[in-house]
């Protein structure tokens, strides 16, 4: 009997996420709730779920949460280095266009913001990206990445495990 192999699933998962948070338009999906990473989850878990099909073992909610948690993880620093291998070889300060569209709109910045945007505006300048924006943005990845993957991957479980006991 061969075992299920976990890694392919996480990776499927992973790509899915990634692929739905680096590329322009696609990416408006994650606007829904996160749904492109919840996809992300749902991905790996069918995944998986294939493998486990003529094997007799059942698909668990921890298998399931794991494989959801791993792509997130491993989706979340794969699109924070996306973010700032784009920062580096862009030319323009992201910050500056921000804050020229705000004042075309007439849209007052308070100046505890406008203190941080200096700070980061800098920061551009000065490295080519800003050190804090992508820490900011890792941490907040590592956050949401595994978490909504996790909740598509329990969805998937659920469903599957429905569609499984349904079929017998």
């Amino acid at each position: 009997m061969n075992l299920p192999n976990r890694f392919t699933p996480v990776l499927y998962g992973t790509i899915v996420m990634t692929l739905i948070a680096v590329f322009p338009l696609l990416n408006m999906i994650n606007l829904l709730c996160c749904a492109g990473i919840i996809a992300g989850g749902f991905a790996g878990v069918y995944s998986y779920n294939k493998q486990l099909q003529n094997t007799g073992i059942p698909l668990t909610h921890k298998d399931g949460g794991m494989i959801g948690i791993l792509s997130g993880i491993l989706s979340a620093v794969l699109v924070t280095g996306f973010g700032l291998i784009i920062s580096l070889f862009s030319d323009s300060n992201p910050i500056l266009e921000v804050m020229k569209a705000f004042d075309e709109m007439n849209i007052q910045t308070p100046p505890e913001v406008a203190q941080y945007v200096e700070k980061f505006s800098e920061e551009y300048n000065q490295y080519g990206f800003s050190p804090s924006i992508t820490a900011i943005s890792f941490v907040s990845n590592i956050i949401l990445y595994p978490l909504f993957g996790a909740v598509g991957a329990l969805l998937a479980v659920n469903v599957f495990n429905k569609k499984n006991t349904n079929q017998v």
